[in-house]
């Protein structure tokens, strides 16, 4: 006797691929966590970025967004690390496209 769910309703089968398939689904979306394998290092190194000096800047200089270039390779402070970077004084000078670092950097020394 068919019912109103009978169009809908899975036999064994049918609801065996159904779970199989939920199970992949969940297998698919992995840990969330997020991870570098082996084969992506070098991409990762030559499409990313880094904080460069936007032109030549002397000692004891205080930086401003104006002075910093983002560029490629990802070999130096990420793009992120900006706001930390804008203020700060150079400890020494700084050529043009040269990557900075936070040794190249303080807090004290700022001209005025």
């Amino acid at each position: 006797m068919k019912g109103t769910d009978h169009a809908f309703s899975l036999e064994r089968p049918g609801l065996t691929r159904v779970v199989r398939d939920l199970r992949r689904a969940r297998q698919a979306l992995g840990d969330g966590v997020k991870r570098v394998y082996p084969n992506e290092a070098g991409g990762l190194y030559k499409m990313g970025k880094k904080l460069v000096a936007a032109r030549d800047l002397p000692a004891g200089h205080v930086l401003t967004g104006e002075d910093i270039a983002i560029k490629s390779p990802n070999d130096g402070l990420p793009p992120y690390e900006l706001e930390n970077v804008i203020g700060k004084v150079t400890v020494k000078a700084l050529n043009e496209d040269e990557t900075i670092s936070f040794e190249d950097l303080t807090d004290h020394g700022q001209n005025k």
